[in-house]
Protein backbone atom coordinates (compact mmCIF):
# COMPACT_ATOMS: atom_id res chain seq x y z
CA UNK A 1 0.00 0.00 0.00
CA UNK A 2 1.46 3.56 -1.04
CA UNK A 3 1.88 5.47 2.06
CA UNK A 4 -0.74 8.10 0.64
CA UNK A 5 -3.52 5.68 0.34
CA UNK A 6 -2.59 4.30 4.01
CA UNK A 7 -2.73 7.59 5.18
CA UNK A 8 -5.93 8.52 3.18
CA UNK A 9 -7.39 5.38 4.83
CA UNK A 10 -6.18 6.35 8.01
CA UNK A 11 -7.99 9.65 8.28
CA UNK A 12 -11.58 8.26 6.85
CA UNK A 13 -11.12 5.77 9.59
CA UNK A 14 -10.50 8.33 12.04
CA UNK A 15 -13.01 10.93 10.46
CA UNK A 16 -15.48 8.31 11.15
CA UNK A 17 -14.43 7.29 14.60
CA UNK A 18 -11.64 9.71 16.30
CA UNK A 19 -10.18 7.73 19.02
CA UNK A 20 -9.99 4.59 16.92
CA UNK A 21 -6.96 2.38 18.26
CA UNK A 22 -3.90 1.74 15.66
CA UNK A 23 -5.42 -2.01 15.85
CA UNK A 24 -9.30 -0.74 14.58
CA UNK A 25 -7.17 1.86 12.45
CA UNK A 26 -5.31 -1.06 10.54
CA UNK A 27 -8.13 -3.03 10.47
CA UNK A 28 -10.20 -0.05 8.77
CA UNK A 29 -7.32 0.18 6.08
CA UNK A 30 -7.02 -3.60 4.72
CA UNK A 31 -3.75 -3.82 6.99
CA UNK A 32 -2.24 -5.36 9.67
CA UNK A 33 -1.42 -3.63 12.96
CA UNK A 34 2.08 -4.72 12.53
CA UNK A 35 2.95 -2.97 9.05
CA UNK A 36 1.02 -0.02 9.95
CA UNK A 37 3.29 0.03 13.20
CA UNK A 38 6.24 -0.14 11.01
CA UNK A 39 5.80 3.06 9.58
CA UNK A 40 4.29 4.98 12.16
CA UNK A 41 5.36 3.41 15.52
CA UNK A 42 2.60 5.54 17.80
CA UNK A 43 -0.68 6.70 16.96
CA UNK A 44 0.85 10.52 17.57
CA UNK A 45 3.04 9.78 14.70
CA UNK A 46 0.14 8.36 12.53
CA UNK A 47 -1.92 11.73 13.44
CA UNK A 48 1.12 13.99 12.64
CA UNK A 49 1.92 11.95 9.54
CA UNK A 50 -2.40 12.62 8.34
CA UNK A 51 -2.14 16.03 9.96
CA UNK A 52 1.13 17.09 7.16
CA UNK A 53 -0.85 15.20 4.40
CA UNK A 54 -3.82 17.46 4.72
CA UNK A 55 -1.63 20.39 4.29
CA UNK A 56 -0.17 18.73 1.47
CA UNK A 57 -3.42 18.30 -0.29
CA UNK A 58 -5.46 21.62 0.26
CA UNK A 59 -2.07 22.99 -0.76
CA UNK A 60 -2.52 21.85 -3.81
CA UNK A 61 -5.76 22.56 -4.05
CA UNK A 62 -5.13 25.92 -3.26
CA UNK A 63 -1.93 26.77 -5.90
CA UNK A 64 -4.22 27.26 -8.98
CA UNK A 65 -6.03 30.37 -6.55
CA UNK A 66 -3.14 32.87 -7.28
CA UNK A 67 -5.35 35.02 -9.21
CA UNK A 68 -4.25 38.44 -9.81
CA UNK A 69 -6.66 41.49 -9.01
CA UNK A 70 -7.05 41.85 -12.70
CA UNK A 71 -8.59 38.69 -13.31
CA UNK A 72 -12.01 38.86 -14.92
CA UNK A 73 -14.95 37.24 -13.81
CA UNK A 74 -14.80 34.26 -16.11
CA UNK A 75 -11.90 33.62 -14.21
CA UNK A 76 -12.87 33.30 -11.01
CA UNK A 77 -15.82 31.18 -12.67
CA UNK A 78 -13.46 28.65 -13.49
CA UNK A 79 -11.14 28.76 -10.64
CA UNK A 80 -14.09 28.54 -7.98
CA UNK A 81 -15.53 25.80 -9.77
CA UNK A 82 -11.86 23.89 -9.81
CA UNK A 83 -11.08 24.35 -6.47
CA UNK A 84 -14.65 23.32 -4.88
CA UNK A 85 -14.07 20.20 -7.23
CA UNK A 86 -10.39 19.45 -6.13
CA UNK A 87 -11.06 19.94 -2.69
CA UNK A 88 -13.58 16.83 -2.45
CA UNK A 89 -11.12 14.29 -1.97
CA UNK A 90 -9.32 15.99 0.64
CA UNK A 91 -12.58 16.35 2.88
CA UNK A 92 -11.94 12.76 4.30
CA UNK A 93 -8.47 14.52 5.82
CA UNK A 94 -10.08 17.72 6.49
CA UNK A 95 -12.72 16.21 8.73
CA UNK A 96 -11.01 14.25 10.94
CA UNK A 97 -7.75 17.22 11.08
CA UNK A 98 -10.22 19.88 12.39
CA UNK A 99 -11.46 18.62 14.99
CA UNK A 100 -8.83 16.19 16.41
CA UNK A 101 -7.18 18.21 19.58
CA UNK A 102 -3.83 16.25 19.01
CA UNK A 103 -3.26 17.29 15.44
CA UNK A 104 -5.05 21.05 16.14
CA UNK A 105 -2.16 21.66 18.95
CA UNK A 106 0.36 20.80 16.51
CA UNK A 107 1.70 24.33 16.03
CA UNK A 108 3.24 23.74 11.91
CA UNK A 109 -0.16 22.25 11.38
CA UNK A 110 -2.10 25.37 12.96
CA UNK A 111 0.43 27.66 10.70
CA UNK A 112 -0.07 25.73 7.82
CA UNK A 113 -4.32 26.12 8.38
CA UNK A 114 -3.94 30.02 9.23
CA UNK A 115 -1.91 30.46 5.92
CA UNK A 116 -4.15 28.32 3.67
CA UNK A 117 -7.10 30.18 5.02
CA UNK A 118 -5.65 33.72 4.35
CA UNK A 119 -4.80 32.56 0.69
CA UNK A 120 -8.60 31.12 0.77
CA UNK A 121 -10.12 34.16 1.69
CA UNK A 122 -7.89 36.79 -0.21
CA UNK A 123 -9.64 34.25 -3.38
CA UNK A 124 -13.13 34.57 -1.82
CA UNK A 125 -12.35 38.33 -1.30
CA UNK A 126 -10.98 38.90 -4.70
CA UNK A 127 -14.69 37.02 -6.20
CA UNK A 128 -16.76 39.42 -3.72
CA UNK A 129 -15.12 42.39 -5.59
CA UNK A 130 -15.40 40.91 -9.01
CA UNK A 131 -19.55 40.37 -8.42
CA UNK A 132 -19.17 36.76 -8.36
CA UNK A 133 -19.74 36.05 -4.85
CA UNK A 134 -22.12 37.86 -2.25
CA UNK A 135 -20.41 40.52 -0.85
CA UNK A 136 -22.77 40.41 2.73
CA UNK A 137 -21.12 37.13 3.35
CA UNK A 138 -17.67 37.49 5.52
CA UNK A 139 -15.20 35.89 2.83
CA UNK A 140 -14.57 33.30 5.61
CA UNK A 141 -18.11 32.34 6.47
CA UNK A 142 -18.14 31.18 2.45
CA UNK A 143 -14.21 28.99 3.52
CA UNK A 144 -16.13 27.60 6.46
CA UNK A 145 -18.93 26.83 4.67
CA UNK A 146 -18.07 25.19 1.63
CA UNK A 147 -15.48 22.84 4.01
CA UNK A 148 -19.14 22.48 5.94
CA UNK A 149 -20.55 20.65 2.61
CA UNK A 150 -17.43 18.70 1.79
CA UNK A 151 -17.46 17.22 5.41
CA UNK A 152 -21.48 16.56 4.93
CA UNK A 153 -20.58 15.27 1.41
CA UNK A 154 -17.89 13.16 3.04
CA UNK A 155 -20.05 11.68 5.76
CA UNK A 156 -23.07 10.73 3.78
CA UNK A 157 -20.89 8.80 1.13
CA UNK A 158 -19.09 7.08 4.38
CA UNK A 159 -22.51 6.77 5.82
CA UNK A 160 -23.27 4.59 2.38
CA UNK A 161 -26.46 7.72 1.42
CA UNK A 162 -24.57 8.93 -1.63
CA UNK A 163 -22.01 7.72 -4.44
CA UNK A 164 -18.84 9.34 -4.13
CA UNK A 165 -20.06 10.21 -8.17
CA UNK A 166 -22.76 12.64 -6.73
CA UNK A 167 -21.33 14.26 -4.19
CA UNK A 168 -19.56 16.48 -6.50
CA UNK A 169 -22.76 17.92 -8.26
CA UNK A 170 -24.24 18.15 -4.93
CA UNK A 171 -21.67 20.20 -3.70
CA UNK A 172 -21.14 22.69 -6.02
CA UNK A 173 -24.29 23.67 -6.56
CA UNK A 174 -24.90 23.47 -3.33
CA UNK A 175 -22.21 26.25 -2.71
CA UNK A 176 -22.55 28.45 -5.62
CA UNK A 177 -26.50 28.99 -5.07
CA UNK A 178 -25.70 29.65 -1.09
CA UNK A 179 -22.86 31.84 -2.11
CA UNK A 180 -23.44 34.07 -5.44
CA UNK A 181 -25.15 37.13 -5.61
CA UNK A 182 -29.10 37.07 -6.43
CA UNK A 183 -29.86 38.04 -9.87
CA UNK A 184 -30.56 41.37 -10.75
CA UNK A 185 -33.53 42.08 -12.81
CA UNK A 186 -33.04 44.33 -15.65
CA UNK A 187 -32.73 47.80 -15.99
CA UNK A 188 -35.89 49.51 -15.78
CA UNK A 189 -38.24 46.54 -14.30
CA UNK A 190 -38.93 46.75 -10.90
CA UNK A 191 -37.68 44.77 -8.51
CA UNK A 192 -39.62 41.80 -6.89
Amino acid sequence: MVNEELLDGAARVLAGDHSASMVQIAAGIGTSRATLSRRYATREALLKAVAVRAIDVVDGCLAPLDLTASADAAAFDIAIEELVVALMPAAHLYGFTSRDATVLADPEFRAGVDRQDRQAVAFLALGQRLGRLRADLPPYWIWYSLWGLLDAAAEGVRDGHFAPRQIGHLVLTSFLSGTRPPAQPPAGDPAP
